[in-house]
């Protein structure tokens, strides 16, 4: 279909509601070893007219190091001249000003007096679901999204800012693979018009959502081809870092991380070199880079679940004592252990690898093994504290561990462990 408005316009748009998107991914309260979050996506943004220059906000946002201020309140749309409705051009125009100075909700009653006047402007509800997305309406963000591409399916813009949308903020599985199918529907046409910065986020999205999905190898292919566009990107170097501590390529993941954070302080990188210097039995070193980490970003590393050994088994015995009957029986047909780490053999003895910051692990027997072989249940005493930030907590990620590694002994996959909450 034709826009109403000039393609510098609709570029700029596109550029405004991605640099804005704010980045939310899994933190340490939900996962041992989470990804970081990575920042926004920064495609510069082009005049929107001869006339008027739209500010460049990509260096607003690089990185995560800085956000506009929002301004006073102005006044939210175009006043209707000789009793006409403004064009939709020109409302657009004055939404981007509006996201521009951090005034979404100005932006988003712009946006969508332009969706109302021409409900099949793909730029009209592209930049409504951006605007909706800074507010934290992240269902009408979808929705918003919906509609845009309902005009254009392809439109490789949306299709990037609806991924973004998933990945950043929602981050649920079912979010991540719905993220790469918008991925794979963009990047044919990204790819001809040659659009190297719209490339250079598309795969930078696809390696987080399969580093978040457990597929590192992939996720590692991914941020590569992110960095043949840009090879100083700070988000998909952090990436590949992770990719490869997903791997258990750790010495590789350390060079990796050592640059960024020696470039310029990044929690993120800090939080990891921590979890590879504690594998290395390098506990001083581990805890200098988890402090700073934490003074980086305090809100994303919270204090943890105070767990030395001694307490640990306490803890344990104790949710083991309060496991029902069918739980403790498959407890008593394996051997049950704790340990601080999981060892590198266990993580390798799978394609693709465990994640290093599993919090249990069910070893079946040997396959030559004698009659009178069992089943291993172990318990990552490290792993589960950092799941953890009170004894409460502590309790409840050490029982459903329990729980869910009995569940593999019993014969049920980690799919249907999922669906049991698992």
């Amino acid at each position: 279909m034709t826009e109403t408005l000039s393609r510098p316009l609709t570029i700029a748009l596109a550029a405004l509601a991605a640099a804005f998107c704010s980045c939310k991914r899994p933190s340490p309260d939900a996962l041992p070893a989470a990804k970081p979050p990575a920042a926004a996506s920064v495609a510069s943004a082009p005049a929107a007219s001869t006339a008027n220059k739209l500010p460049d906000v990509a260096e607003v946002v690089r990185n995560g190091t800085g956000r506009t201020q929002p301004q006073p309140p102005a006044p939210p749309c175009l006043a209707a001249t000789d009793g006409q409705d403004p064009a939709v051009p020109d409302l657009l125009e004055q939404a981007s000003r509006e996201f521009e100075k951090g005034r979404f909700e100005e932006a988003l009653e712009c946006s969508r007096e332009a969706a109302r006047l021409d409900p099949q402007s793909v730029a009209a509800h592209h930049f409504r679901g951006a605007a909706l997305a800074e507010l934290g309406r992240l269902d009408e963000a979808r929705t918003a999204y919906a509609r845009s591409l309902a005009q254009d399916p392809d439109d490789p813009e949306v299709l990037r800012s609806a991924a973004d949308l998933h990945v950043r903020r929602l981050g649920a599985r079912d979010d991540l693979e719905l993220a790469l199918q918008y991925v794979h529907r963009a990047l044919p046409r990204a790819t001809k018009g040659k659009d190297k910065g719209l490339l250079r986020e598309l795969y930078l999205l696809q390696a987080m959502a399969l580093d978040d999905l457990g597929r590192p190898a992939d996720a590692l292919a991914a941020a590569n081809r992110s960095l043949e566009y840009e090879p100083r990107d700070r988000e998909a170097r952090r990436e590949k870092g992770v990719a490869l501590f997903e791997l258990c390529h750790f010495d590789q993941a350390r060079v990796e991380l050592l640059k960024l954070a020696a470039e310029e302080p990044d929690a993120w990188a800090e939080h990891y070199l921590g979890l590879i210097a504690e594998r290395a039995q390098d506990d001083v070193a581990a805890a200098a880079h988890f402090a700073r980490a934490q003074k980086l970003d305090p809100e994303a590393f919270r204090s943890t679940a105070s767990s030395p050994s001694s307490l640990f088994q306490k803890v344990v015995q104790e949710e083991v004592d309060k496991l029902p009957s069918d739980i403790k029986q498959g407890l008593a047909r394996a051997r049950f252990a704790i340990e601080d780490l999981p060892a590198v053999n266990d993580l390798v003895a799978t394609d693709p690898p465990l994640s290093p910051g599993i919090l249990g692990l069910f070893r079946p027997p040997p396959e030559n093994g004698s009659s009178e072989s069992r089943p291993t249940i172990l318990l990552y005493r490290r792993n589960l504290a950092r799941a953890a930030h009170s004894e409460d907590e502590l309790r409840r990620e050490v029982r459903d561990t329990l729980m869910h590694e009995v569940g593999h002994l019993n014969g049920e996959d980690d799919e249907q462990l999922r669906d049991r909450g698992l």
